[in-house]
């Protein structure tokens, strides 16, 4: 392939249509576009597909791919440590693949049961979807969204006073977007918090003379921008509550990395969500009052314990009758 490639080969579809004239690429590109197909055909990604409907929202998956790929410049408050953990957390959200209960009922069911309700609202399932319409999470939601479009109107007035054009119909084509404001129903906001980018953000950039690939790294910047506020006014708040219950459900660090027990019946698999919450007052009643629901609910450390006990009773005993024996 590689000394094909050096040589002028095209390749022509019927009808003298030029397809390629570099081998090379053209495998390249098809095997891209074969990623590509598997990619959007996850389920996760369904929600591409309801965009089609929309023709003001289109994806541009150049600026996608770029935007996901874009690291912010380090300073004394955005350490390589920051960045790092910025990356992994905009991937998850790209890929649906942040820890949500429901994402953890299908990892850990021997820790998370199915009733389990988003710890913030207490009232609807937590997937990713919620966390954008949680009711204890819309106005910080909002605001963020209103953040991201400022930053947005702020770079075309100044493209727009850089190339003596009127920026105003612009930034009303920008604001007429539905992706500004979230509902059940409305993908194309899901589908700019996930970081599908609509190719209307390049255009109207481009429209006002500003290069593409500049007005790609702007894009970038703001969205990235808007990661991480989502992930300190959203993600954050959320963790923190979630983890508020699980210490009063006694579900330790050690306890979620350790692997799930695979030698139990199912019978004996249950929860320790579905475990009472025991009472916070004293720390021993607490204590105590977990013991208590462990023994009555037949938690499975219990049930280990339980025939540990027995079977070391029953090795005492045989010690103490051994020993009466050499004393008669």
């Amino acid at each position: 392939m590689d000394l094909a490639s050096a040589h002028d080969f095209v390749l022509i579809y019927d009808n003298d249509v030029v397809c390629e004239s570099n081998p090379q690429h053209l495998l390249k590109q098809y095997y891209q576009t074969q990623l590509m197909r598997d990619l959007l055909n996850l389920t996760r990604f369904h929600f591409t597909s309801l965009l089609s409907s929309n023709i003001d929202y289109i994806v541009d998956w150049e600026l996608t791919w770029f935007t996901l790929n874009f690291k912010p410049s380090h300073d004394a408050s955005f350490t390589s440590e920051h960045a790092s953990r910025h990356l992994t957390f905009k991937f998850k959200l790209f890929l649906d693949d942040l820890p949500t209960l429901e994402k953890l009922k299908q990892t850990r069911p021997d820790l998370y049961m199915d009733e389990l309700t988003c710890r913030s609202c207490i009232d609807c399932m937590e997937d990713l979807m919620h966390l954008f319409m949680c009711k204890r999470r819309r106005l910080p939601m909002q605001q963020i969204l209103r953040s991201y479009q400022k930053h947005l109107i702020s770079k075309i007035l100044e493209a727009g006073n850089l190339a003596d054009i009127d920026p105003t119909p612009f930034i009303a084509k920008l604001t007429s977007l539905s992706c500004w404001s979230f509902s059940s129903t409305n993908w194309s906001s899901y589908a700019l918090a996930r970081g599908c980018l609509p190719k209307l953000f390049v255009d109207l950039f481009v429209d006002l003379s500003i290069p593409g690939i500049s007005a790609i790294k702007v894009i970038a910047a703001i969205h990235n921008n808007f990661v991480q506020k989502f992930r300190k006014r959203i993600w954050n708040p959320r963790s923190y509550e979630k983890s508020k219950w699980e210490n009063a459900m006694n579900i330790t660090y050690k306890l979620k990395t350790t692997p799930k027990p695979s030698n139990l019946p199912l019978s004996v698999y249950i929860p320790y969500s579905s475990l009472p919450p025991p009472t916070l007052h004293d720390s021993r009643d607490s204590g105590t009052d977990w013991l208590k629901n462990s023994m009555k609910y037949g938690l499975p450390w219990f049930n280990h314990f339980s025939g540990f006990m027995g079977r070391l009773t029953v090795l005492l005993n045989n010690s103490f009758c051994r020993m009466e024996c050499r004393l008669l």
